[in-house]
């Protein structure tokens, strides 16, 4: 995944690319790759905010970004990303292209439903993965500790 940034600046440039095609009379159906890479950018910011919501308790603690820090560059890259998305659908609709923009919308809705139920699955199976094995790792030096304890205690007796 890229990162929050990079995927702010890509949809930014898509964003732009779109609007000057627009404003030139180009339809949006021929501006399909740049259409995509504005939406693949988006997602990216989506599955950024998923990511930092099911990271481990390992992660979070080893991270060298503060939770502040983490959580400040998110919410930016989401207000950015949705400021832009409206700005694209005022855009269509008043050039004529708001049916294509709402059944594209719908399209989108379905699938992008569906990867988010994939990610957070994933993400939080991963999560709970790394959790439980510290958790293991914990009592398994617990353990040994008890047992350096226990046979120290013998061996004085």
């Amino acid at each position: 995944m890229i990162e929050v940034m990079a995927a702010v600046s890509i949809a930014n440039s898509a964003f732009n690319a779109l609007k000057t095609g627009i404003a030139k009379g180009k339809e949006l159906q021929d501006m399909g790759q740049t259409l995509g890479a504005f939406w693949d950018a988006n997602e990216s910011i989506l599955e950024a905010g998923i990511k930092n919501e099911s990271t481990s308790y390992a992660k979070k603690l080893l991270n060298s970004k503060s939770v502040e820090s983490q959580a400040l560059e998110i919410t930016i890259a989401k207000t950015k990303a949705r400021e832009m998305e409206n700005e694209l659908r005022e855009y269509l609709i008043y050039s004529g292209q708001g049916e294509f923009y709402r059944e594209m919308l719908r399209e989108r809705r379905n699938i992008k439903n569906e990867r988010l139920r994939e990610a957070r699955a994933r993400a939080m199976a991963k999560k709970d993965a790394t959790d439980l094995a510290l958790v293991l790792f914990l009592f398994g030096v617990a353990g040994v500790i008890l047992a350096s304890i226990v046979a120290l205690i013998a061996a004085n007796q």
